[in-house]
């Protein structure tokens, strides 16, 4: 089941919606045939280690052991439970059952039904793991949320509000390029796009970039800001009705509506799919999600500097605080310049 967890990872950036999943094959104590989920819309993990079998007919009477519980609805591919029953599979581990209430459960059933020996939970902490935002969506019915902050020793983010302050080295930027690539929407405040004018995309080619969601309640944000462009998708959340008609000419699609919370932006966001959302600021937007308590991880990047004197500061709004919030440390890592915490709610 290692095995399968290290061949699972190589589906890392492919399979969009879609966990990753890894499997492998063993007959009479030997290991036939290994596989991994290719992408969104391509083989499965059960597939693929199919088709990695030298000889097709040694998978009669074998065993398989994979991450997640095989498919049983007709998708982007053929149910991979009724495969396993024609391949002849005698015997299955499976990690972890699937979530997603359209395999949930009938999966391991259709198997058990057609004969096919089911032992569930072998390495089930590191299945739930790999997956994590795919488990909390089809759990919590909502997206994972991750809070992400660039800081100085000082706990401050900008030198001013008005403009950029580079805080991050190459080497932790590089890192910070592969935390996108692993969420599906990257949310900004329009102060945000005003100050720094990100792109708010990922370096290396992904062929599912992340939603780059910005919440512009005043409805600033024009067409000569880069997030306009069509390098990514861009959803922006508005509350002044002339944005529409602003960016017309762009490929932004525009949420509008007389009040937005943030209760309602990751409600449209849900509904719309996504399963996983990093939150890059400014501090008054990171304050907005840790007033309603809508998060579940916080990474900060502590930079090796100071700013002091009337700088901005991480976290920061008009609000009169009235209590503290305590984190489980998860990880502590240096990079770069930076030391990389990472906290998750206690």
């Amino acid at each position: 089941m290692r095995l399968a967890l290290h061949e699972a990872l190589k589906g890392r950036y492919l399979t969009y919606t879609n966990p990753m999943v890894g499997a492998v094959f063993v007959k009479n104590n030997k290991i036939i045939g290994v596989g991994h989920h290719l992408g969104f819309g391509y083989e499965h993990a059960e597939v693929n280690a199919f088709h990695n079998v030298q000889s097709p007919e040694e998978v009669n009477n074998s065993t398989l052991y994979v991450t997640l519980e095989p498919c049983s609805h007709f998708g982007k591919t053929p149910p991979c439970c009724r495969q396993l029953v024609a391949w002849g599979v005698k015997r299955v581990y499976i990690a972890q059952k699937d979530p997603n209430p359209l395999v949930g459960d009938k999966g391991i059933s259709y198997l058990r039904e057609h004969g096919v020996e089911i032992h569930l939970g072998l390495e089930q902490a590191a299945a739930e793991q790999l997956n994590q935002f795919y488990n909390f969506f089809y759990r919590q019915q909502r997206p994972f949320i991750t809070l992400k902050v660039a800081q100085t020793l000082d706990g401050r983010v900008s030198l001013d509000g008005e403009q950029r302050t580079y805080l991050t080295d190459e080497v932790a930027n590089q890192d910070v390029q592969k935390l996108r690539g692993d969420y599906q929407a990257i949310l900004v405040g329009s102060g945000t796009v005003l100050a720094d004018d990100p792109k708010l995309t990922v370096r290396h080619q992904l062929k599912y970039p992340p939603v780059r969601v910005v919440l512009d309640r005043r409805g600033r944000v024009t067409p000569v800001q880069q997030v306009t462009d069509d390098a990514a998708p861009t959803w922006l959340f508005t509350e002044n009705q002339k944005s529409t008609a602003k960016l017309a000419d762009t490929a932004v699609k525009v949420f509008y509506r007389p009040k937005w919370t943030i209760k309602l932006v990751i409600q449209e966001l849900a509904q719309a799919g996504i399963q996983s959302v990093l939150v890059e600021g400014g501090p008054q937007l990171h304050d907005a999600f840790l007033l309603a308590n809508n998060w579940q991880r916080l990474i900060v990047y502590q930079t090796n500097q100071l700013a002091g004197g009337t700088s901005l500061a991480a976290f920061q709004s008009r609000r009169q605080s009235t209590e503290l919030t305590t984190l489980e440390i998860r990880s502590v890592k240096k990079i770069g310049n930076a030391i990389k915490i990472t906290g998750e709610m206690a």
